[in-house]
Formats: C-alpha cells, sequence, structure tokens
C-alpha cells in the first residue's frame, strides 16, 4: 500500500527531465562541495569556507524551492506554470557560481603573491589580482544577470529607465559604505603598507596578529593570542597606526619585557639574573636569537622600585607572544631560586592604633 502510495506521488510530480537533471546536479554539487571548492588549492581556509558555505546555501535554497513546488502541485493542487524557468535560473545561478570560483582561483594562482605564514604557505591577493577579480566578478554576474532575464524574458522590465535609475539611484546611495574600503584597499595594496603575510601591531585595536588576507573591502588578521580571525574594514585600518613587526633587520624583531626590582638588589645582581633568564630562554624557546645578545637597560628610578628592561631579539616574529611567555616563565622560576623579588616593594605603610 505504501509503495503504490509513494510510485502514484513520484508519478504526479510536476517535474519534467530538465528538473530532474538540476535535481540531480545540485544534489551532487551538495555532496561533493568541498572537493570543488578545495580543487582550486589557491584560498586560505577562511575564504574557502565561506565559499563552501554559500555554494551549500544555493544547494538548499533550490532544494527548498522544488519541494515547495512539489507539495502545492501535488497535495494542494495549484499549478506552477514557471517550474521550468525556476530550473533554468538555478542552473545558471549554480554554474556561475563555480565558474566565479575558479575564475577568481585562477586570477590569485596567476596574479597573486606566495606568502609564508607561520610556517605555511599561502598564496594571497595582490593590488593585480584584486583588480582583475573585480573585473571578472562583474563580467560574470553580467552574463548571469542577462541569462536569467532571458529565461523570464523580462527584456522590456530591463529597458525600463525606472529600473536602471534605481540602481543607479540605490549604487550611489551605497557609495560610501563601500568606496572608502575599496580605495584603501587598492592604496595599501599599492603602497605595500600591509600585505598577506605580515606581522602587524594596532594599537587602536589592540590586535597583535598575522595578516592573511587582503580584499577589497576588509583585511583579515589572526590574532597571535587567541589564534582567531578578526575582519577589519579597509578604511578603519589605513586611518589606524600599523606597526609593521615583520619587516625587522638581519636579527629580527626586537622586543622587550620589563621588571619592577626593589632597591634591595645591587646593579650587578639583577644583570646577571637577566642574562639567566634570557640563556635559558634561548635554549628553550628556538624562535630567540640565541646570537643577538641581549640588552639590559633601567628605564626608571620609581618610587618603589627600579624598572629594569630586558631587550631580546626574535628571528620568528610568528612565534612573538610565545617566546615573551617563556621569558616571563623563566623569569618567575629564577626568581625563586635567586631570590629576586619581582613583585613591587611596599616602601610606606600606614600605621593605626591608639595614641
Amino acid at each position: 500500500m505504501n509503495e503504490q502510495w509513494l510510485q502514484e506521488l513520484l508519478n504526479n510530480l510536476p517535474f519534467q527531465l530538465l528538473d530532474y537533471i538540476v535535481i540531480s546536479l545540485n544534489l551532487l554539487i551538495f555532496l561533493f562541495a568541498g572537493f570543488i571548492i578545495n580543487s582550486s588549492k589557491s584560498s586560505n581556509s577562511s575564504s574557502t569556507r565561506n565559499r563552501m558555505r554559500g555554494l551549500r546555501a544555493i544547494n538548499l535554497v533550490l532544494f527548498c524551492i522544488y519541494a515547495f513546488t512539489g507539495i502545492v502541485e501535488t497535495v494542494l493542487n495549484i499549478d506552477i506554470s514557471n517550474l521550468q524557468q525556476i530550473s533554468q535560473t538555478g542552473l545558471a545561478i549554480l554554474i556561475s557560481y563555480i565558474t566565479l570560483h575558479y575564475i577568481q582561483a585562477w586570477i590569485i594562482i596567476r596574479f597573486g603573491k606566495e606568502k609564508e605564514i607561520d610556517g605555511e604557505k599561502y598564496r594571497g591577493d595582490s593590488y593585480a589580482s584584486e583588480i582583475i577579480g573585480l573585473i571578472g566578478l562583474v563580467l560574470v554576474s553580467s552574463i548571469a544577470f542577462l541569462v536569467m532575464i532571458n529565461i523570464w524574458e523580462l527584456n522590456n522590465w530591463l529597458q525600463a529607465t525606472s529600473v536602471i535609475g534605481g540602481i543607479l539611484i540605490i549604487l550611489f546611495a551605497s557609495k560610501d559604505y563601500f568606496l572608502a574600503d575599496m580605495i584603501s584597499g587598492l592604496i595599501m595594496h599599492y603602497n605595500h603598507s600591509v600585505e598577506a603575510g605580515s606581522v602587524i601591531r594596532v594599537k587602536e585595536f589592540e590586535i597583535t596578529g598575522v595578516v592573511m588576507q587582503i580584499t577589497l573591502s576588509q583585511t583579515t588578521i589572526r590574532d597571535l593570542v587567541q589564534k582567531h580571525e578578526i575582519a577589519i574594514p579597509n578604511s578603519k585600518l589605513r586611518n589606524a597606526t600599523v606597526e609593521t613587526i615583520s619587516n625587522c633587520g638581519n636579527h629580527g624583531f626586537r622586543d622587550f619585557l620589563d621588571f619592577k626590582i626593589g632597591y634591595a638588589q645591587s646593579p650587578e645582581s639583577v644583570q646577571k639574573f637577566l642574562e639567566k633568564v634570557w640563556a635559558l630562554s634561548t635554549e628553550n624557546e628556538a624562535a630567540i636569537n640565541a646570537n643577538a645578545k641581549p640588552k639590559i637597560v633601567v628605564i626608571e628610578n620609581g618610587d618603589h622600585a627600579v624598572t629594569w628592561r630586558l631587550l631580546y631579539y626574535v628571528s620568528n616574529p610568528y612565534r612573538m607572544i610565545d617566546s615573551k611567555n617563556c621569558v616571563q616563565t623563566f623569569a618567575f622560576e629564577l626568581s625563586q631560586q635567586e631570590q629576586v623579588e619581582l613583585n613591587t616593594p611596599v616602601t610606606h605603610q600606614i600605621l593605626s592604633g591608639e595614641i
């Protein structure tokens, strides 16, 4: 009985051969979306995930449309005459999205720049790839738009000046939103001030991380501490104070740590203490340059303690935070052994009592 009911339901479905082809193709693309997107091997993990989500979102929308159409025509007996156009539109969107993905991937391979980020090689966007990618996006989108207009026979609608005027009004109203970011992104690409693979510190946003990708709208930075990715609009990043840490000399990036030590310690003992901290740190953290000798200086003679600064070089800027943590750990351990107090001593006390 159930098999007979299912057979009758399938026979009553309004789908034709093209519809079944589009449904089957949509299912295959949904199942192999990871292979389709990852086969280009040109985008970083964040861009790959976003494109895969976009492709599967299109798949799910098409599945919902066909499911809704089947329910309406078989259960509610309402005829939907433009199902053929829906199938053609879905096929055009799928082909356009996948084609655009491979075009942009080829553009990055051909015109992008290869960078080594935290030990892994990435091929990111360059000034040329951004411009050519934007042109490819406009061309593919325009072709898809024209194809869908012909599918739905909306030539008269396209020729209406009111529609074109409405599109122009929308673009003009939104120019302040995207134009500043696009110009800032192109300027950063052209000046090479911020590039994929650079380790930067943005004080306004309290971020120290690796630049993963620069698009025409935003810059993606991977935080060195929490390892998550942060997207900042290009206009805001360009107006901020950006310190490029990876553009350093032969010894690497020069970092430092401050220690407040009481006046009871002699300068010689503090000097030996900090040198020993640096020596142990170089043995346990390869990123700290053992060939570049550290510099130990007094920064401030305060009311309660002397501020000593240990300056050292980090050859791998991607491990800057790990190097700093290593130095702090050995400073704490040695302070227990050498009896060097790193806490600020108390030199003033308020005594209260009966007089």
